[in-house]
């Protein structure tokens, strides 16, 4: 861990940046990145930003993070990274890739795309996803976008003050539930207990936590509906 006297660092409140907190030293050079604190003491990380995309893809519970922007960060860590060609773009596009960029551009020059345009644009496996009705194409997005720290414009959330992060188009994870949800039409499987240890992103599986809260948020109870 790179050690930094305090009156280096430039001496405001660190701004949030998803689930993680950034600070910066007077010269630029160094960054000091945290994610989501516990009450113990967080693990000093040395790390480049290679490295620390690679370790903010992992979630607690040793999950590959498929959803850069899910509420899924590893909690307790922190990290100083030296910037000296003063490239923080490569630290910010670590822990949620395009970000900054997509934020630079504005609410005049991001592209927006809607959930519809991209399902119907789906080929192979992922067609059967443009014929899941409109009722499943609210809650899937409610479920999955609630669990992303990404304010979703492609939904029709406004443009957001301050540093949040903005989605312009409808991702791949999203695309994949709603797949699985329009094979679910004909006949709604049960629920299931959920199951920490369940892939994110694996949807097919009974006890997955996206697809039991799909299944509670589209049909209810399934017995009073049978």
């Amino acid at each position: 861990m790179v050690d930094i006297p305090n009156e280096a660092w430039i001496p405001v409140a660190p701004f949030p940046f998803g689930e993680t907190h950034v600070l910066l030293t007077h010269d630029l050079c160094y960054m000091r990145v945290w994610g989501p604190q516990t009450e113990a003491e967080p693990e000093r990380l040395e790390l480049t930003p290679d490295e620390l995309r690679e370790w903010v893809r992992v979630d607690d519970h040793g999950r590959y993070r498929p959803l850069p922007g899910a509420k899924t960060m590893r909690t307790g860590w922190e990290v100083t990274i030296a910037t000296a060609d003063r490239d923080h773009q490569a630290v910010y596009d670590a822990l949620y890739p395009l970000a900054m960029a997509q934020r630079s551009l504005g609410s005049e020059g991001l592209r927006v795309v809607s959930l519809d345009e991209v399902l119907l644009r789906q080929a192979s496996r992922y067609k059967i996803a443009a014929e899941l009705d409109r009722e499943g194409r609210r809650a899937a997005a409610n479920v999955l976008c609630g669990q992303c720290v990404k304010a979703p414009l492609w939904n029709g959330v406004p443009w957001p003050e301050g540093p949040q992060i903005v989605c312009p188009e409808p991702c791949s994870v999203l695309v994949s539930l709603c797949r699985e949800a329009a094979t679910w039409q004909p006949n709604p499987p049960q629920p299931a207990a959920v199951d920490p240890d369940l892939p994110f992103a694996g949807f097919e599986q009974p006890g997955n936590e996206i697809r039991e809260a799909y299944l509670r948020e589209r049909y209810g109870d399934h017995d009073e509906q049978r």
